[in-house]
């Protein structure tokens, strides 16, 4: 959704768990957030 309107630049990682070791929470945010990356352009919609 941030590509779609035009960003393309970085984001911030805020990690104020308790329970949580810094490390670990920095490495889950990572990890959640390379599943969201999309590393392929936009492919031409073919009913257009």
């Amino acid at each position: 959704m941030l590509r779609r309107h035009g960003y393309d630049h970085v984001l911030s990682i805020e990690h104020e768990d308790a329970l949580m070791s810094v490390e670990e929470g920095f490495h889950r945010a990572v990890d959640f957030l390379s599943e969201c990356l999309i590393e392929e352009k936009a492919a031409k919609p073919w009913w257009t």
